[in-house]
């Protein structure tokens, strides 16, 4: 009878073990569940969807013909769908030059940049840059929110005011608040507008045929430098002219001291 009490009891003993180690290891499964859900990438797989990217691409580059390669650029700005913000041109004595702010969808930059660069017949400078701020956006952001949730605590405050002297506290409060918040508002509408179209900073030349350069012709060359002597032969005969003084003085000096030496000469 003792022995079957034992067994009994030893079986109840082996029973509430295992249902306590059962116990124990869903708990831990359930911790380690836990703490996976706090480092889960899904927060961070959101936020790297979310991020605001500036992305800009400067090109600098000689064309053959200045007026065809402007006219197919600004046809491939209207192929994808861009926009020229600024454009201008100029005349310098060795070449012609445009200059050029396109607008772009992100997406469709490196496609128009390449489109753009093949106008190229020396390419002088490329570059393609991309800025993240969006610790910055979100920033400013909940600076906008914060600045919104303020004034309308004024509003609410100004409307349950009742002596002058209050609503007069307020109102300069209000204001200065409101000043703040459009503040913020347009460095966030400024982000809005950077990340969602990328700008090409665009600068194309040709060569004018009397450049004087490695990049053009010989003859071009000399043409260049017979222009180059007159012009400093014209200026040698300005700098003359306005030395004229000295050169009479001079001559005077040489007369002086010739009819001196005659004199001189006579008397011995």
């Amino acid at each position: 009878m003792r022995n079957l009490l034992n067994t009994i009891v030893i079986l109840l003993l082996l029973i509430s073990f295992g249902c306590q180690k059962n116990m124990d290891a869903e708990q831990m499964d359930a911790s380690e569940r836990a703490e996976y859900s706090l480092v889960s990438p899904n927060s961070e797989t959101s936020t790297i969807a979310d991020r605001k990217i500036i992305r800009q691409a400067l090109l600098h580059f000689q064309v053959e013909n200045l007026e065809a390669s402007s006219n197919r650029i600004e046809a491939l700005v209207a192929k994808y769908g861009g926009t020229i913000t600024n454009n201008q041109s100029y005349s310098q004595e060795e070449r012609i030059e445009s200059n050029y702010t396109i607008k772009v969808l992100p997406a469709k930059l490196d496609k128009l940049v390449k489109d753009i660069q093949s106008e190229s017949i020396f390419l002088d400078n490329k570059s393609v840059t991309a800025d993240d701020v969006t610790m910055q956006y979100v920033d400013v952001e909940a600076r906008v929110k914060a600045k919104q949730a303020a004034r309308d605590r004024y509003l609410e405050l100004l409307q349950q005011a009742k002596k002058v002297e209050d609503v007069l506290a307020i109102e300069v409060e209000l204001n200065k608040v409101q000043e703040e918040l459009e503040s913020v508002q347009a460095q966030l509408k400024a982000l809005q507008q950077q990340t969602s179209y990328s700008t090409i900073n665009l600068t194309m030349y040709q060569l004018v045929p009397a450049s004087y350069t490695d990049r053009t012709s010989f003859g071009s060359r000399i043409t260049s430098a017979i222009g180059g002597g007159w012009q400093l032969f014209k200026t040698l005969l300005v700098g003359a002219v306005y030395l004229w003084p000295l050169l009479v003085l001079t001559i005077a000096i040489i007369t002086l001291l010739r009819w001196y030496k005659n004199r001189q000469r006579s008397v011995v």
